[in-house]
């Protein structure tokens, strides 16, 4: 009966302490400060070490603490490590070297976390006390993002968390504050010319910069490279460069409208001039499938021959200005109706006052005359 009383009393135990172990499992957090351009490029090749099994992330894998564990996981860092398991290369033109150590690291994260809990960081790991100042609209963004890719990467369910792990105020230089910012600016005006996958992407990939954790000269790269990018998007839609001779009193002016997006545009396009040599007329808005290219008529109206300027801007549907203005030289080898008039207006004005003036003349001589015969 003692035997009975023991075992039952052993197995109450054992039932009470596992809550309280998994209660207090221990946490293990994944995270790296991102190694890519937004390109996919990589600006080292250090991740293979820390991968490596005497790495920093190495051993949180190979060698992790035992017990009850919970990790929390950055999908970025996942992702770099899944590209590198394929050909890769560096900035330098030079190619990878941690294929295979990825392949392991990757493979031993799936075995150890069999059975644990799961809970995804925010996209790019960045500092809560940054996105809240730079983006605060954007702060729940990067939590669900993050569960939403490392659900994906990992092919198993996992934990979206309730708020940022960190809100560490480290100390940003102006450029990266406002690479950062232009990238926002850029978003939000292009984001109806994308995909909801290109805006999702770019906007995690934008949190890079503001990793906690981030050397300063790689920060500034990475920043550079943000800034970059976001020039990359403000020219998909462009117009191509060109010059223009009219030879005719009114004239369509051909300008190729480009659309690198996948999505549709409509796009209004407003035409000045910086000389009032020639007139533009009104141009209708115009619609530019994805991934194509049309071309716009601009009519024109000499007004005198010369030179000049056409100035143009490309507008979205709601009026945001769209890149940068392009100028187009014009060089007009005509004579207007309207110059033909003043012309030969002049030329009928200088005629009249040439007869008014022989005309006088003639008179003055008449009367000299008449006072020499009166004499």
């Amino acid at each position: 009966m003692r035997k009975v009383l023991a075992s039952i009393f052993v197995l109450v135990l054992l039932l009470l302490g596992a809550p309280i172990a998994n209660a207090e499992g221990v946490a293990i957090t994944i995270s790296e400060p991102s190694h890519r351009q937004i390109d996919g490029v990589f600006i080292d090749d250090e991740l293979t070490t820390l991968l490596s099994y005497e790495g920093r992330l190495g051993q949180l894998v190979f060698n992790p603490a035992r017990g009850s564990r919970n990790w929390f996981i950055d999908p970025q860092l996942i992702e770099e490590v899944t590209a590198m398991t394929s050909d890769y290369v560096l900035i330098d033109g030079e190619k990878g070297v941690g294929g295979t150590v990825a392949k392991n690291w990757l493979n031993q994260l799936a075995a150890i976390t069999r059975g644990d809990q799961i809970s995804a960081l925010p996209f790019g790991s960045p500092s809560g006390y940054w996105i809240s100042k730079l983006s605060p609209d954007k702060s729940e963004f990067y939590l669900s993002f993050g569960a939403k890719r490392l659900t994906a990467l990992l092919k198993r369910q996992v934990n979206q968390m309730p708020s940022y792990p960190n809100s560490i105020n480290q100390k940003l230089d102006n450029s990266t504050i406002n690479a950062y910012k232009e990238a926002q600016r850029v978003l939000g005006i292009n984001s109806s010319f994308m995909t909801q996958e290109e805006i999702e992407v770019f906007q995690g990939q934008s949190a890079s910069v503001l990793h906690p954790e981030l050397k300063a000269s790689t920060r500034t790269a990475l920043a550079l490279d943000l800034f970059s990018s976001a020039l990359v998007i403000t020219e998909k839609i462009r117009l191509a460069p060109g010059r223009f001779t009219v030879t005719t009193t009114k004239q369509n002016l051909p300008i190729t409208l480009v659309n690198d997006f996948t999505n549709p545009a409509k796009i209004f396009l407003r035409v000045e001039t910086i000389n009032g040599k020639v007139i533009v007329g009104r141009v209708p808005d115009q619609v530019v499938s994805g991934k194509s290219k049309i071309q716009v008529m601009i009519p024109v109206e000499v007004i005198t021959s010369g030179k000049s300027t056409l100035v143009v801007k490309i507008y979205s549907e709601k009026r945001k200005l769209l890149g940068n203005e392009v100028f187009y030289p014009v060089t007009l080898k005509v004579i207007s109706p309207v110059a033909t008039w003043i012309t030969t207006g002049g030329a009928i004005v200088l005629f009249l006052s040439a007869l008014v003036q022989s005309f006088r003349r003639i008179r003055k001589t008449r009367k000299k005359s008449e006072v020499v015969v009166n004499g």
